[in-house]
């Protein structure tokens, strides 16, 4: 919805006329999505559990975005969100009070968009959409989001560059500044990606590296280091890399598409355990078709193989319906399955263990090989 600005008093308004060129069209939007579903998973922490779950297909999430005319093609840009959980009101993204998205720019429909601030890397921004994720959220990404298809990792301090579209070409690139002195490498992350669309075939990829800050372990790690999938890498990992390359393609009412991705956690030898490089190869493939234009139904699979200190491979089958009830409010069920053989790190990344189940990016980890995952919910935009 928009937000009006204040009314000026008249004399006011013909003071500043007398000195100041006449005001440039600005709008400022208040947006969100309220996401909530209650969620059934197997072997969690031992036994079945029920619970609610925020943010299912969508990130909860309310925010700000606004946009001023310069003139001549040319406008300023800035976007504030914040991440909530919808079931205890809680603030997300470690507490940050705009911790998915803060930033400020310039957008040129001609020369493309410079923006500064906390942001996305290129490839969440180019690649993910076409994925399967980008149909049905965290169920229809990698186990433990090991290979960041679900955007676990925001990045502060960023300077990004999107190009326009070229004949449906665009490319995008960005700089983290790491702000560590003495270091201007320490603690910084960079990457690009590039899309290409065009009659319903989309093909895209990319490149994403960042850097630890410090030369000694840190509980927040790189990506995702509550799930059991990447924990142990993710606490101890010196440099976290990943590169990406998806497809999808629309025809009639079916949509299809398939990803691969090489992930590498490279560690700087602070334990006993993972001294070198651990990968994670993915390859995931989905399915979709429109029923009608209110319904949808989708399956996806994915494999998953760990390769370094300790090997793995998990299998994870999904498949989700939704239906729109308006433009804005849709019905939503989805389920999952996934089966994990072979070993990996435990939590701390001290100790190799056997490896276990975790459907997608959801941290309710299997307290064995085997988990079912299975939501019913609504989404409302605003």
């Amino acid at each position: 919805m928009k937000l009006k600005r204040l009314a000026v008093p008249a004399l006011t308004a013909l003071l500043g006329a007398a000195s100041v060129p006449a005001m440039a069209q600005s709008s400022v939007t208040l947006y969100g999505v309220a996401d909530e579903a209650i969620q059934y998973g197997s072997n969690v922490g031992g036994g079945s559990q029920v619970a609610a779950e925020s943010g299912t297909m969508s990130g909860s999430r309310w925010g700000l975005k606004g946009s001023e005319d310069l003139g001549s093609g040319l406008k300023a840009i800035f976007q504030i969100e914040n991440g909530y959980n919808l079931s205890n009101g809680a603030i997300g993204n470690g507490g940050r009070e705009f911790g998915r998205q803060a930033f400020v720019g310039l957008a040129s429909a001609q020369y493309g968009t410079l923006t500064l601030g906390r942001q996305y890397d290129p490839l969440t921004d180019l690649e993910q959409g076409i994925t399967g994720d980008g149909v049905f959220g965290a169920f229809f990404t990698t186990p433990g989001d090991a290979d960041n298809n679900d955007n676990s990792l925001r990045f502060n301090n960023v300077v990004k560059y999107t190009s326009p579209s070229f004949k449906g070409l665009q490319f995008s690139g960005m700089y983290a500044l790491g702000g560590v002195a003495g270091d201007t490498t320490a603690g910084g992350s960079w990457g690009g990606a590039v899309v290409y669309s065009m009659s319903g075939l989309n093909v895209a990829g990319g490149y994403l590296f960042t850097k630890n800050n410090t030369t000694t372990p840190t509980s927040g790690g790189f990506i995702n280091d509550t799930s059991l999938v990447t924990a142990g890498f993710g606490v101890n990992a010196g440099s976290f890399q990943t590169a990406h390359a998806a497809a999808s393609y629309t025809f009639d009412k079916f949509t299809v598409g398939a990803r691969y991705s090489n992930s590498q956690y490279k560690s700087y030898s602070a334990t006993a355990v993972f001294r070198d490089t651990q990968k994670f190869n993915v390859g995931s493939a989905f399915l979709a078709y429109q029923f009608t234009p209110s319904l949808m139904a989708a399956v996806n699979y994915n494999y998953t193989k760990s390769s370094g200190v300790a090997s793995s491979n998990y299998n994870q089958v999904s498949a989700g319906v939704d239906y729109f009830l308006s433009k804005q409010t849709d019905v939503y069920a989805i389920a999952g399955y996934a089966k994990a053989n072979g070993q990996t790190l435990n939590a701390t990344g001290t100790a190799i263990v056997s490896a276990t189940a975790n459907v997608g990016d959801y941290n309710d980890g299997s307290s064995n090989r085997k988990q079912f995952l299975s939501v019913v919910g609504i989404r409302h935009k605003f």
